[in-house]
Parts: C-alpha cells; sequence; structure tokens
C-alpha cells in the first residue's frame, strides 16, 4: 500500500503551491490514478511522493518513506518523461546497462523487451524510436527489478 500524507509544494513566487495537502491511500493489487486538468499538479505529486522535490508531507511505501528503502529501485518502478539514454544505444543495449545498475541479471532484458512488446526492436536506436515506443521501453527500464509498485507519469502519452 502507498499512504501519501499531506503532499504540499512549495510556494513559486508569488503563486498556490501547486500541491496542497494532498493525502490519499492506494491499495495494493489496485489502479489508482490521479486525474486533474493540464497543470493540476499531477506530476507534481508524483515528484513529491518520490522525493525528486522539495516539498512538505511524507509517502509510505508499504510501512516505509522512499529514503528509507534499502533499493528503492526494487520496490518502485517509474516512469517520468522520456526514457534518458544516448541516442545511439539501443533499446538492448539500454536495458543491459539499467540491468547492471539495478543489479539484475542481463537476461531480465530481454523478458522485459517481450512483456513491453518491443522485441522486434531490440536492436533499434534511441534516437529512432516514436514517442509511444519510447513509453514502452521507460515501462520495461520501470519493470527490470521487478517492483512491488508502478508510478507512471501520462502512461498513455505516445
Amino acid at each position: 500500500m502507498i499512504q501519501a500524507i499531506g503532499l504540499t509544494s512549495n510556494i513559486h513566487k508569488e503563486h498556490p503551491p501547486a500541491v496542497d495537502d494532498v493525502s490519499f491511500e492506494a491499495h495494493a493489487g489496485r489502479v489508482t490514478a490521479l486525474l486533474g486538468a493540464q497543470g493540476a499538479g499531477k506530476t507534481t505529486a508524483l515528484k513529491l511522493m518520490l522525493e525528486l522535490q522539495q516539498g512538505r508531507g511524507i509517502t509510505y511505501f508499504r510501512g516505509r518513506p522512499l529514503h528509507r528503502i534499502a533499493h528503492p529501485s526494487r520496490e518502485v518502478g517509474v516512469v517520468m518523461g522520456a526514457v534518458p539514454g544516448h541516442p545511439a544505444r539501443t533499446v538492448r543495449g539500454q536495458l543491459r546497462m539499467l540491468c547492471a545498475a539495478v543489479g539484475v541479471p542481463v537476461r531480465r532484458a530481454e523478458e522485459v523487451l517481450e512483456v513491453v512488446g518491443l522485441v522486434s526492436l531490440r536492436d533499434e536506436r534511441l534516437g529512432t524510436l516514436s514517442r509511444g515506443m519510447d513509453r514502452r521501453l521507460g515501462l520495461a527500464s520501470a519493470l527490470l527489478s521487478d517492483p512491488h509498485t508502478l508510478m507512471l507519469d501520462n502512461p498513455a502519452d505516445g
């Protein structure tokens, strides 16, 4: 379960916080969505939850804040924006590099390529991927360590 408590973003200039005292629970085995218009604070809320942006409040992932989890990528898989990587690197090469970074066997790269339907594009360069294929690669990256939780920002984009 995820418990977000009192998430509040910092005030920017004279504008109110994008996220102001947001609290909710997301139960295991269920899909939970943050809905709102563009600019409503959905991405900001995710960044606060993932401790990628300063603010107030705390989020617990199965009872622990992210900074107290020894291997966060094994607990929480994240897709936010485009996949970072050199445009000349292949899809397979990107995933193999990430396998080494998170400490999972390199064969896991092939497994997640199959899961997200990118097997036929494994030798394509990152710079040639469409937005939709890039999002699939992001999902494959997030799934590498078989995390308990997936957090996806604009998952249907592209």
